[in-house]
């Protein structure tokens, strides 16, 4: 749970940084540049680290059906999405994503709805309508926004369940490798084919916070993340991730002077009841660990 928290933080961070270079870079450009050099990082990462980089022929068309769905999918409908709302409202919506993991977990892949579970869900559903009613006029206004992150909250949480269930012999840094490198270069693609390169042009904080993308939310919270849902049921580490949205909220307001008033404060409060129970209530290590190696 140590490294859920940790990557849930530093994923929250990474959302004032995002909304810095979206409104400067163009979408399709950003998403290619910091994909496939995170991607890179993540591969010499590999090699220092003596994993295994090699993809068995039998599990390519899953990691390219994980890479459509963890990566091309997420970047660009939550880059598309982000561009129309707020950096908090942006992060809520994507981060419904466990709503979506917990109603697919159970009913495609068996996992078990319990009590705790299904009242951490409906917290979560809770925390989206008390941070979105503050402004339902600036909502309805961006409805395509809405419309495109909550797309990207669904494709992720398919995304998710996945890269549980893939069977994966590849090590976590290769994996990780491959999927950011594979999703990335569909976007690439298109950047080259329709956009002018301009990020030189980009200012010192969106150059910073490209960094920061490329560094800690790619390379480092990808491979954080498929190991926690290696570890993890995924109801329980889609529902850990909810401390995204508080964070990202917070961060928000310090950086880009995004409002945090009682709306925020009382998702905070639900965000900490949820992954209360989601704690408390977690299965033993030997359930986790059978959890795990299921197909």
């Amino acid at each position: 749970m140590a490294l859920l928290v940790v990557v849930s933080t530093a994923w929250g961070l990474n959302w004032p940084a995002l909304k810095t270079v979206v409104n400067e870079v163009p979408l399709w450009q950003f998403r290619a540049v910091t994909g496939l050099s995170g991607s890179v990082i993540l591969f010499l990462l590999a090699v220092v680290a003596r994993q295994a980089i090699a993809v068995p022929r039998g599990q390519w068309p899953i990691l390219l059906i994980a890479s459509l769905f963890n990566i091309t999918s997420w970047f660009m409908l939550m880059a598309w999405g982000l561009s129309m709302l707020t950096a908090a409202n942006a992060s809520i919506l994507a981060f419904s994503m466990p709503i979506f993991a917990a109603i697919l977990g159970v009913l495609f892949v068996g996992e078990r709805m319990t009590v705790a579970r299904g009242v951490a869900v409906l917290l979560v559903a809770g925390v989206i309508v008390v941070v979105l009613s503050q402004d339902f006029d600036a909502i309805e206004s961006s409805q395509l926004g809405v419309f495109v992150t909550l797309i990207a909250a669904v494709n992720w949480a398919i995304g998710t369940l996945v890269q549980k269930h893939g069977g994966w012999t590849i090590p976590p840094v290769s994996l990780a490798a491959w999927q950011v490198g594979l999703g990335s270069l569909p976007i690439a693609v298109v950047a080259v084919l329709t956009e002018e390169f301009v990020y030189h042009e980009a200012s010192d904080a969106a150059l910073w916070s490209s960094a920061y993308i490329t560094i800690v939310a790619t390379a480092f919270c990808f491979v954080g993340w498929f190991t926690v849902i290696r570890l993890l049921p995924t109801t329980v580490a889609a529902i850990g991730t909810l401390i995204v949205p508080v964070v990202a909220a917070i961060s928000s307001a310090i950086v880009l002077g995004e409002p945090f008033g009682w709306r925020e404060i009382s998702a905070l409060v639900m965000v900490v009841t949820a992954i209360a129970l989601v704690v408390y209530f977690n299965p033993k290590p030997d359930d986790v660990s059978a959890k795990a190696e299921s197909p």
